[in-house]
């Protein structure tokens, strides 16, 4: 076993057959075929089952997939820890974030480079859910999420709170410049919320924080990925119901308005591998992200 031959059976896995995975690695198709057959043979198992012009993964296969998929992905991080020593650098951080946490992380890393240490970086936008894997395995140092944490087992420090504001075309009279909005006022207003793809967050909450005050909330459209809401909301679709930690500044040509809504707040939260020797470079990054954010209240 190689670890090129593990990369062209996670290719295949992932495009569902040899011609797909040979066109997107640019590669002839025997030598995909070669290299599964070389693994099949060297364990003595069955790693495909033809499903007409495609192929299916056998239950060993997805085993094997789910492996080598942590493999590669140490081996791609290894090398490239190794290749910015090779050019100067003195240490690799690998930091996690949630498109809300973005303004903090960006600001860390422009102090860290102000500062001249010579650290390079790998930056991982993800879902909480993604985020506590990826630090749990050790593919990250450590990621700035949203509560809850699921995961007990990681190291959780809450870092700040946020607010929930209602995001709406800018020059949209209908709110208050002043004073936060009530959920009354939000009553059949179409909204758009961001949702988790897995477990509770803030969308449930929002929901119950309706059902408490007996106000119908209209929910037009959920989405995992902040930046579908911003188009959705210059289109007319609705208005956006999201949580907002200090640092953050809507885009240009719309504006935020405060809501008084859940009677405690959302919560940032810093996470990292319990039981683990932090290098220098790692509690730098994390005591910066730490003091932004007290500096930005």
């Amino acid at each position: 076993m190689n670890l090129r031959q593990l990369a062209y059976f996670r290719a295949v896995v992932e495009h569902g057959s040899l011609a797909a995975a040979a066109d997107v690695l640019r590669v002839a198709q025997p030598n995909l075929s070669t290299a599964i057959k070389q693994l099949e043979a060297e364990w003595g198992v069955s790693l495909f089952e033809r499903a007409g012009r495609g192929l299916a993964v056998t239950d060993t296969g997805k085993a094997l997939y789910e492996r080598s998929a942590e493999l590669l992905s140490g081996a791609s991080a290894l090398d490239q820890e190794m290749r910015a020593i090779g050019r100067g650098f003195t240490a690799r951080l690998r930091v996690g974030f949630t498109q809300m946490s973005t303004e903090i992380i960006t600001a860390m890393v422009a102090q860290i480079h102000e500062e001249g240490a010579a650290v390079s970086f790998s930056l991982q936008q993800g879902e909480p859910q993604l985020l506590e894997t990826m630090v749990e395995l050790r593919q990250l140092d450590f990621a700035i999420t949203h509560m809850p944490v699921a995961n007990l087992g990681l190291g959780a420090e809450v870092l700040a709170p946020m607010t929930i504001v209602l995001l709406c075309r800018e020059g949209d009279d209908r709110w208050p410049l002043h004073g936060e909005i009530t959920p009354d006022a939000l009553a059949n207003v179409p909204l758009i919320l961001l949702r988790r793809r897995s477990g509770g967050g803030i969308y449930e909450r929002i929901m119950g924080a309706f059902a408490s005050a007996g106000v119908s909330c209209s929910v037009v459209a959920d989405c995992t990925d902040m930046t579908a809401i911003y188009p959705l909301v210059e289109r007319n679709v609705g208005l956006g119901l999201l949580p907002v930690h200090a640092l953050y500044k809507a885009h240009a040509g719309f504006s935020m308005h405060p809501v008084a809504l859940l009677s405690s707040p959302e919560r940032l939260v810093l996470i990292y591998p319990r039981g683990r020797r932090q290098l220098p470079a790692v509690r730098r990054a994390m005591d910066l992200c730490r003091t932004i954010l007290r500096g930005s209240r």
